[in-house]
């Protein structure tokens, strides 16, 4: 069977690139990761071949493209992990959708200003609205922990695509110093302890250039 193929973008700065990248390594699956330097004078040309969109990341599994960060997670799921990813029990399955799908469509203040940078160390200010986005996502890691987590250190207890949607929030989170609740805090500290994160982290400060521009270029 041909080898699956990840589409990936800069790793210090492509926070959705990291979600199927982490979800691939947490469940040992075999992948070849193609990257395209965004925005470039010809990004665009280089992502036309796998990306509608013309954004990241982008999944190549035989004859299927999937664009999209959580449409990619759902395909491995589906496709080829047999629907593991995702909570066992349909209450804790509900949640885990839930809050996955409001991470990848809400929280648009705290994306603008506060956008992932694995080299960012230090305090950033704070809006009104992303306080309150941080307080969302706060309640959100707390209510889980606290609701689901007795079998593991995740969210859910053990790993699933939740805890890959929220891991770019852990690295912005911990990057600009969040105030965050000692569960929150503990449950960030779980998600940048994981080595494919290590390892991202890793990757994205060892990258050269730095951008001042809208990240615009990844879904």
């Amino acid at each position: 069977m041909k080898k699956l193929r990840l589409v990936v973008g800069d790793k210090n700065y492509s926070s959705w690139s990291l979600v199927p990248w982490l979800m691939l390594k947490m469940y040992d699956i075999d992948f070849d990761e193609i990257f395209i330097k965004l925005y470039q004078d010809n990004t665009a040309e280089k992502l036309g071949p796998y990306s509608p969109s013309l954004r990241v990341p982008v999944l190549l599994h035989k004859d299927i493209n999937v664009w999209d960060s959580l449409s990619i997670c759902e395909h491995i799921n589906e496709e080829i992990l047999g629907g593991v990813a995702w909570p066992l029990s349909a209450k804790r399955r509900a949640s885990a959708r839930s809050v996955s799908a409001e991470v990848h469509s809400e929280f648009r203040h705290l994306k603008q200003q506060w956008p992932m940078n694995c080299k960012a160390s230090y305090p950033l200010s704070t809006s009104e609205e992303v306080k309150n986005e941080i307080a969302r996502i706060d309640a959100i890691w707390s209510c889980c922990r606290r609701s689901f987590g007795e079998n593991g250190s995740y969210l859910f207890g053990r790993f699933s695509i939740a805890d890959c949607m929220f891991a770019p929030m852990a690295i912005r989170f911990s990057s600009y110093d969040a105030e965050l609740s000692e569960e929150a805090r503990t449950y960030m500290q779980t998600l940048l302890d994981n080595p494919f994160v290590q390892k991202w982290i890793t990757e994205g400060r060892r990258e050269v250039e730095a951008l001042s521009i809208a990240y615009s270029n990844t879904a």
